[in-house]
């Protein structure tokens, strides 16, 4: 009987998308309206769901194959038909689920109405201090070598011609031959951000603002050259010093999701593919590397001259050329450091950590409701926190680790104790252990 409705009928088979359709549709909506996004068991739910959609799609296709292979021409063009009329509302539908989902449902999740910070805990509770600083500062307040590189190529006026060159024949060495010493490098450097993103280990170049080193969300550092003076045009002044960039080194792959291998070889010139981005500039990525390493400079800029793009692979050139020229603030010795601040938004924070793990291995955070022990935000955070720190046998020399991070339980506005704990995962594969924990005032992200 089953068999007859979904495969010799002309309608069973888009019965079935349509109703699996629906479903899914409505678990979209919900999730929005909801907030249950990252809840484990919901995350189950959905992907069983778009496994059904997927099996409706191929019992479709199947029940055309019956209808073809019977040659019952009528019955199949009817169902192509209906059925890509089908498929096709089912993408404008999907679209519009999502927006409403995600802007007219209530972004609120009540997580915190009937929380509040126990007496005993006010007086040690760590209070987030003001933000770092913004990835839309302009080029004064940047202070380490690489930065000052970039706005220096950026002062420069810029022409037409897209050309990069590159020379990553050093980094190419360590690579091959000397990978232990090169991880050791990145991951003492305050500099390099080194991180596992989706599986793949990744080196994200910072930038220290005033003293502070910080990256924004994925190392996209965006800003001006120069600060607006109120006498200038500010149409004028954004479209002319206006920037983005980010710089990374990818083991095997460009990282944040993207299964992008190197274009070009570690020693080589090439155009660079300019397209048009925001507040008319133009925008680029390019990557250089081979099977075991890529590095991409992403920039948007004024000009169609890659000037940051050259800047940057000129002082990766240098810099591997030597192991060496680690900056003063590289070791801290002292006590263990734990600083908290606010990020452009409630819910977002910017952890730096000066900590000494004594051996090699992953550093990442995990996040406790306070007076309940609730997890939060489990499904996200060590994918977010993770970084590999540097590390010594004199206990008295820090290291800094600096990420992040989002909790997404809670609103606006709503504020709760939350314990950080900070977790070390060794790579000679003993027990994990925890490093520190404090107890933080923290409001959850709204979107």
């Amino acid at each position: 009987m089953v068999k007859k409705f979904l495969f010799d009928t002309w309608y069973g088979a888009l019965v079935a998308l349509a109703s699996v359709s629906a479903v899914l549709l409505g678990a979209i909506v919900a999730d929005g309206y909801l907030g249950v996004r990252g809840n484990i068991a919901w995350n189950v739910l959905s992907f069983s769901l778009f496994l059904a959609w997927i099996a409706a799609c191929v019992t479709l296709l199947a029940a055309i194959f019956v209808s073809l292979f019977r040659r019952r021409w009528l019955r199949a063009l009817l169902q192509v038909l209906l059925g890509g009329l089908l498929l096709g509302g089912f993408l404008v539908a999907f679209m519009m689920a999502c927006v409403l989902g995600t802007l007219f449902g209530p972004s609120e999740d009540h997580f915190a109405d009937e929380l509040a910070i126990p007496a005993e805990l006010e007086a040690d509770i760590v209070v987030p201090g003001d933000h770092a600083g913004s990835p839309f500062d302009s080029a004064d307040v940047y202070d380490d070598d690489f930065a000052r590189v970039v706005f220096a190529a950026l002062k420069k006026e810029g022409g037409d011609d897209p050309t990069v060159t590159c020379d990553l024949s050093a980094l190419s060495e360590l690579v091959h031959s000397r990978r232990d010493d090169l991880m050791a490098y990145l991951a003492r450097h305050p500099g390099w951000w080194l991180h596992e993103d989706c599986g793949r280990l990744c080196a994200t170049r910072r930038w220290r603002n005033k003293g502070v080193w910080n990256h924004p969300l994925h190392g996209n550092y965006s800003g001006n050259t120069t600060k607006h003076d109120f006498a200038q045009d500010f149409d004028v002044w954004q479209k002319t010093t206006y920037f983005q960039t980010r710089t990374t080194i990818g083991f095997l792959f460009s990282p944040f999701g993207r299964d992008r291998g190197a274009e070009c070889g570690p020693i080589s010139t090439a155009s660079a593919d300019v397209a048009k981005g925001n507040l008319e500039s133009f925008r680029s990525g390019v990557r250089f590397g081979d099977k075991d390493f890529c590095v991409e400079v992403i920039e948007e800029s004024p000009t169609r001259e890659r000037r940051i793009t050259n800047a940057a692979l000129a002082f990766l050139k240098d810099e591997f050329q030597s192991l060496t020229n680690l900056p003063p603030d590289t070791i801290v010795r002292g006590p263990d450091e734990f600083t908290l601040r606010n990020g452009m938004q409630p819910g977002i924070y910017n952890l730096v950590l000066r900590i000494n793990p004594g051996e090699p291995g992953l550093v990442y955070l995990k996040a406790f409701e306070a007076t309940k022990g609730t997890r939060l935000s489990e499904g996200r955070l060590k994918g977010a926190s993770n970084e590999r720190i540097g590390w010594s046998n004199d206990p008295e020399e820090k290291f800094l680790y600096e990420n992040e991070f989002t909790i997404y339980e809670g609103d606006w506005g709503k504020p709760y104790a939350a314990r950080i704990e900070v977790w070390f995962c060794p790579d000679s594969g003993r027990t994990e252990r925890k490093l520190m924990e404090r107890v933080c005032k923290i409001e959850g992200w709204m979107r």
